[in-house]
């Protein structure tokens, strides 16, 4: 079967801003889609750890990022500051997942390592025998998840853990519309990015989550998955390869779309 299933959408909570290939390809695919950003991405509450530390790359040996959003932050940082991008490029560099990957091959250069799995603690893990001793750089949202940084500490980095962004819930009344047409049958899917955003999707639906739990909850990652399971909500399906393109691929191949 093609097309749309049965004319209903496929709701994007990601934030707004940057490039968003979850939403382009579900497109591509056929499928209506309904931005509906459930964060917003602010900046560090204190900007001068972050500056220090990218005016001082040089210090540092591993630069390690958990997220797409930490690459975006860092790179405009870097480029308001003044300092060259090659200071960074001239860093090993180190990706959570492919999404992550792609973001700094096309703004910078490939990374160096890339885990099997897009988590923390599998990122740790893939590092440790490469930062005992070294000075390690870790821009990160602010509240990001420790696995990481306690991971690169257990394996005996110096790891300077720096705020990069802040990580905000949208007022509940922005995300009022998703209730509606979720009572109106008009929902096939909800596509979460991040864990943040199902935190922010669960609490303004807070009161009344059951039809949430109605239609086809797809998770970007295993992290993302976790954040679902902890908010009392079904996991319907889990991308094999953490990209917003394969998050679209795999909702509209359970859709029956494409």
């Amino acid at each position: 079967m093609g097309g749309r299933p049965g004319g209903r959408a496929v709701v994007v909570t990601r934030a707004a801003g940057g490039r968003d290939e979850l939403s382009a390809r579900l497109r591509e695919l056929g499928l209506e889609v309904r931005e509906l950003p459930a964060i917003e991405l602010g900046p560090p509450a204190d900007p001068r750890p972050l500056d220090a530390a990218l005016r001082a790359l040089s210090r540092f040996e591993w630069v390690v990022f958990a997220s797409a959003a930490a690459v975006e932050r860092v790179l405009a940082r870097l480029d308001e500051l003044g300092v060259p991008r090659a200071e960074l490029s001239g860093r090993a560099l180190a990706a959570v997942g492919p999404a992550t990957a792609e973001r700094l091959r096309a703004a910078l250069r490939s990374p160096d390592l890339v885990p099997g799995e897009a988590s923390g603690a599998a990122l740790a893990g893939a590092l440790a025998r490469a930062v005992g001793g070294r000075r390690v750089l870790l821009p990160r949202a602010a509240e990001g998840r420790p696995e990481l940084a306690d991971g690169l500490t257990s394996a005996g980095a110096e790891l300077t853990a720096v705020e990069a962004y802040r990580t905000v819930p949208v007022p509940a009344e922005q995300l009022a519309p998703l209730s509606g047409w979720l009572r109106a049958g008009e929902v096939a899917a909800v596509a979460f990015a991040s864990p943040s955003s199902v935190r922010a999707v669960a609490a303004a639906l807070e009161a009344d989550p059951t039809p949430l739990a109605a239609v086809l909850l797809a998770a970007i990652g295993p992290t993302t998955a976790a954040a679902l399971e902890e908010a009392g909500l079904p996991v319907g399906l889990v991308a094999a390869r953490h990209t917003g393109a394969d998050l679209a691929e795999a909702i509209a191949a359970r859709l029956g779309a494409g």
